[in-house]
């Protein structure tokens, strides 16, 4: 059966993604992270769609990217395609969980060395800036190592390059974007927007990208249309 001028075209695509060289693959996959931001900004999920206080939809766009930036450059198996969906999920419940617990431990601090007057004259806790992004880093770094390691077991291409150190010190320093989502105060940073959309692009974006660019592409005489 003759294949029609869509799938022509559609395999066509693919043939020319799977040729991208490293600097195309982290363009190309960044640009996909963009849109995995966007939705793990823009869609809230319904409560069952959490694990603890961890929304779970941020770490399946992430992780739908990731995959595909796999599927494209190393390997179309499902057993690693899974492998590298589970890590994400992982990564994500990991970080943000130990993000949250650390924030709350610094509060309590706060809040115990208060003096006696001030627990009665006040039951808010005072706003300390850069805490959220100092926690965020924590986080950033947990995520982005769980990541890298958790992909690196399916995707020998990533224990080879020696990349597991530049991803995990972008992603710790991409953690420090979480200050962004501080409420504003008249005593806070000006980057308080109460918005988790900067720690998102940053931290997804320069992730995928780096992931993108250590990726090994098979060679032309494997590449075989998805």
């Amino acid at each position: 059966m003759r294949r029609t001028n869509q799938e022509r075209n559609t395999a066509d695509i693919i043939k020319r993604l799977q040729a991208a060289s490293a600097s195309e693959r982290a363009l190309i996959l960044g640009i996909f992270a963009v849109l995995s931001a966007l939705l793990s900004w823009e869609l809230p999920p319904p409560d069952y769609l959490y694990i603890s206080h961890t929304p779970l939809p941020p770490a399946f766009w992430f992780g739908i990217v990731l995959c595909t930036g796999v599927a494209l450059w190393s390997s179309r198996s499902p057993l690693a395609l899974f492998a590298v969906l589970l890590a994400t999920f992982v990564a994500w419940v990991a970080a943000v969980e130990s993000t949250l617990r650390l924030q709350d431990s610094i509060e309590g601090q706060i809040v115990s060395l208060r003096p006696p007057a001030a627990s009665l004259s006040g039951l808010t806790t005072p706003v300390i800036n850069y805490v959220w992004g100092l926690c965020g880093m924590v986080g950033g770094m947990i995520g982005s190592a769980i990541v890298v390691f958790g992909v690196a077991t399916v995707i020998k291409s990533l224990r080879t390059s020696n990349c597991w150190a530049p991803i995990i010190l972008f992603g710790t320093i991409a953690g420090f974007f979480l200050e962004f989502a501080e409420v504003r105060t008249e005593t806070g940073l000006f980057v308080h927007m109460s918005s988790l959309l900067p720690v998102f692009l940053v931290w997804q974006v320069g992730v995928a990208a780096l992931f993108a660019y250590n990726l090994t592409p098979p060679s032309s005489a494997a590449v075989r249309p998805l």
